[in-house]
């Protein structure tokens, strides 16, 4: 049951805010949590949440997020492609302290052919604008919030408020993924076919070529099964899909 507040232009953004963290601090349901953030991210004329930590080597991949609910396609390509090292947002990201919209780093600055693609891959997903929280950790993590859509505009108040908000999910969400218990995850059939093939003993570039795709996307579902486990290597993935009865031996 995810919060539903009015729209956001019947109550002041500050007092949206406040309203969400008290409802949320009776939860400890993470998708509760992201229904949610969600709702109040389309409140705001965004689209799509990505949360994610990144590691002190600030290397991006699936394994960091905690929420994404962009399209599933642009999550693959983003990966696949390796664009978290071309991003620009994701570098303003990494080097920032304070939150910031796309434009106010993107707009006036002269961005490298990767860097162009990455935007222009992203807007074919209607992800144009966007507003990014970078969130700093005690040990060096740097962990953010990235919201984007296709022609959000925030206003100071409604900025500080999604700030405020990001910061709350991010940390909650975080919190959870260190030390929630396990809950039943589905695997796409994709994801479960992979698995049995890693089972197998098989390579990605060996299950590539079972399966007709790239070795790239092999690691992309493995990475993102891993993710849903909350495991670190491949096996572990593996012995928590039969656990779960979702891969037979």
């Amino acid at each position: 049951m995810a919060l539903r507040s009015a729209p956001a232009r019947r109550i002041k953004p500050e007092v949206m805010a406040v309203r969400f963290v008290q409802a949320m601090d009776r939860t400890d349901d993470a998708a509760i949590i992201q229904r949610s953030f969600q709702a109040v991210v389309e409140e705001l004329g965004f689209a799509s949440v990505t949360c994610a930590t990144l590691p002190v080597a600030r290397h991006l991949d699936p394994a960091c997020l905690l929420m994404s609910t962009g399209p599933a396609a642009w999550a693959e390509a983003y990966f696949s492609n390796g664009y978290a090292r071309f991003d620009p947002v994701l570098r303003e990201i990494v080097h920032s302290r304070c939150a910031f919209t796309w434009p106010d780093v993107l707009e006036g600055r002269t961005l490298s052919r990767r860097e162009r693609d990455v935007l222009s891959h992203a807007a074919r997903f209607g992800l144009v604008r966007g507003f990014a929280v970078p969130i700093a950790e005690a040990g060096g993590n740097v962990g953010f919030v990235n919201v984007a859509g296709a022609g959000a505009c925030l206003d100071g108040r409604r900025r500080s408020a999604l700030t405020l908000v990001s910061i709350y999910v991010y940390h909650k969400l975080r919190a959870l993924a260190a030390g929630g218990k396990a809950s039943r995850q589905r695997l796409s059939p994709r994801e479960a076919e992979i698995l049995h093939w890693i089972a197998e003993g098989k390579s990605d570039w060996q299950i590539g070529r079972i399966l007709a795709i790239s070795a790239k996307t092999v690691n992309y579902h493995t990475e993102n099964v891993k993710r849903k486990f909350g495991v670190a290597t491949r096996m572990q993935a593996v012995v928590s899909a039969i656990q779960q009865r979702q891969l037979m031996q």
